[in-house]
């Protein structure tokens, strides 16, 4: 952190003694942790030439020194990913000032990497060894600095730092030991109790050259030897480890989905994953040598019914964590109706991003959504922990950004004024134009309502909860649903919970795709009068992901008029061409990220993977062309 204010100084200056601050003497920055007081906390002093930088621990020291970067020299967090910078100065006036930090509010506070596609193919550290599509590369430890740096900038103490990662695999365990190097406490991915998930343990028997069932049921001695295994290299780390307990099945599903002998009645399957967490947690105990660890178990699906009623017993220092509803980022009737504990400690597990029916690729959370969902963490009691998947974090930077300040304050956080404030510290006295078109941005998103989300519910098995009266939209057409829209189309509808082809949708789509068409005019024309720095961070966010939205609705539209309407062949010609003119268009327009370090940004696209939608438009056409061919000459 201080070789970060140091290189901050350096680049403000434009000269290597960064204003004569750079060291620490009677001119310079003095920083010391001194213990004692509230955890992680902190306070900045400018008095005379000196500045004093005091913490209570090493995470307090850490986050004072960004907080003077940021309030004294006016370092935005996300810096790097949005290369917003301040101009160069000729000399650094600071005024006698003293400000600290407020008592924290949550106690954990994370990002999770997850479906993390963009990041771990923009440079590539290594590879993995997992029967699973989409993470064959480890993200570069190069990548995964610009995003700890960002995390303790935003004062985030944990992170998950990507999609099942073994640390078995070296170049996997160089994430683990980046996070630890910096200070952050680290955890894992939901479906990877005590660090192993389906697919490790999966790899581990291929290693042994074993054939036998991953079963804690039917095998338990053998799954007790995989869990010690990773307890084993994990416990390298233990005290800045918060050990994820639980079972899963294959990928992100129920025990019994994969697991052929374990029961599916709540009763009996709960009180087996109850004996599994207990057996996690005696395996770490004996590892560390101790019990006074942290630990955490995800009331998923099927685990919030057993936990709340009695089945699921989770040991007395885990917290238990709620997860959001991911598609509409909104908490389900189980996060409202599980009974809280006393003695107990509960925490929220919520998308900023969600693939593959949520954002991804562009903003989509609305800002006064999330912060409506921590205000009912708070109310709750449920915040002693809080992680944050943010996937590959550079799309979604505003509403991550605005998250941190959230943690702060829950409970009287304005996203209005939050959001205000960002704009202001990158476009001055512009920012309110700039405010007042990002909200413009979330009224523009289609209303898919409630109906596809009771089908996905219903088909996920996730929960669902009847928010009435909100002031935002519960079910926006974000770029994942319209992705999805326009690939069940093509598909032939067959998937579950695809909305219905039917002309309401048209209808929806159609007016959507109006309203980003409006927003973008509007944006060109505030470019216009923006300098070259801002005018390109305006061009490549909002102003890309307006157009992104708008190319990606209209290519939607055509898709399902063109495999839903029997159109003649001129007209089911135009519409093929249209569908791949529009896709063609949002691949050209998404080349403004790719500037600077972010070169290949879109290098490793394999979620939404727009080339292959694209691929897919022309599949879909030639097969109906072919059909029709068929058909006319008598054959089936």
């Amino acid at each position: 952190a201080a070789l970060d204010l140091q290189r901050d100084l350096r680049r403000l200056s434009g000269r290597s003694n960064g204003f004569g601050l750079t060291h620490i003497d009677a001119g310079g920055i003095r920083i010391l942790t001194v213990p004692g007081g509230e955890a992680e906390a902190y306070r900045v002093c400018v008095d005379g030439n000196c500045v004093h930088i005091t913490g209570t621990d090493v995470l307090g020291t850490i986050y004072g020194i960004y907080a003077f970067s940021q309030q004294c020299l006016g370092i935005l967090p996300m810096h790097a990913f949005i290369d917003v910078f301040p101009d160069t100065q000729q000399s650094l006036a600071l005024s006698p000032l003293q400000f600290a930090s407020k008592p924290r509010k949550v106690r954990f506070r994370g990002w999770f990497l997850n479906d993390e596609d963009l990041l771990s193919e923009l440079k590539i550290g290594g590879k993995r060894n997992i029967d699973y599509p989409f993470y064959q590369n480890v993200m570069h430890t190069d990548v995964l600095e610009l995003v700890l740096e960002a995390a303790l900038r935003l004062q985030i103490n944990l992170i998950i730092p990507g999609s099942f990662v073994d640390i078995r695999n070296p170049d996997e365990e160089k994430l683990v030991k980046a996070v630890c190097d910096r200070g952050l406490y680290i955890s894992q991915h939901h479906v990877e109790p005590v660090g192993v998930s389906y697919f490790g343990a999966e790899q581990y028997l291929r290693e042994q050259g074993l054939d036998e069932p991953i079963s804690f049921c039917s095998n338990r001695k053998r799954m007790e030897e995989i869990w010690q295994c990773y307890i084993t290299q994990w416990a390298k780390y233990a005290d800045q480890v918060i050990w994820q307990l639980g079972l899963r099945g294959k990928g992100d599903q129920a025990v019994w989905v994969a697991d052929a002998t374990a029961p599916q009645d709540l009763q009996a399957c709960g009180q087996i994953i109850t004996d599994a967490i207990a057996t996690q947690h005696s395996l770490i105990c004996q590892a560390l040598g101790r019990s006074d660890f942290y630990s955490t178990a995800t009331l998923w699906n099927e685990g919030s019914k057993m936990y709340a009623s009695g089945h699921l017993q989770l040991p007395s220092n885990t917290i238990a964590v709620f997860s959001d509803f991911g598609i509409s980022q909104m908490f389900g009737e189980d996060f409202y109706s599980t009974p809280r504990f006393a003695g107990s400690k509960y925490g929220i597990y919520y998308h900023a991003a969600f693939w593959s029916l949520g954002p991804h690729l562009t903003e989509g959370c609305d800002p006064r959504k999330m912060a409506y969902c921590y205000r009912d963490a708070h109310r709750l009691d449920s915040l002693e922990y809080s992680i944050l998947n943010v996937s590959n974090l550079r799309p979604i930077h505003v509403s991550v950004t605005l998250n941190g300040q959230i943690l702060n304050s829950p409970d009287s956080f304005s996203a209005d004024e939050a959001a205000l404030q960002f704009y202001g510290s990158i476009f001055g006295e512009l920012g309110d134009c700039v405010y007042k078109l990002y909200r413009q941005y979330y009224d523009c998103f289609a209303d898919f309502g409630k109906e596809p989300l009771l089908q996905a519910s219903e088909a996920w098995h996730f929960y669902y909860r009847d928010h009435a009266g909100l002031p935002f939209l519960e079910n926006p057409a974000t770029d994942g649903q319209i992705a999805w829209v326009g690939k069940n189309a093509l598909r032939g509808w067959s998937s579950p919970g695809a909305h219905p082809h039917n002309d309401e949708l048209l209808e929806k789509l159609e007016q959507s795709s109006q309203k980003f068409l409006q927003l973008t005019e509007s944006l060109d024309d505030l470019q216009r009068q923006l300098p070259t720095k801002q005018k390109l961070y305006l061009q490549q966010f909002l102003g890309y992901q307006t157009k992104h939205m708008y190319l990606l609705t209209r290519w939607a539209i055509c898709c399902v008029r063109m495999t839903r309407e029997t159109p003649p062949p001129p007209q089911l010609q135009q519409l093929h061409q249209d569908a791949c003119s529009y896709m063609h268009k949002l691949l050209e327009a998404r080349r403004v990220l790719e500037t600077g370090i972010w070169k290949n940004w879109h290098w490793g696209d394999k979620k939404i993977n727009l080339p292959a939608l694209l691929n897919a438009t022309t599949e879909a056409y030639t097969r109906i062309i072919t059909n029709r061919k068929n058909i006319k000459g008598g054959s089936t």
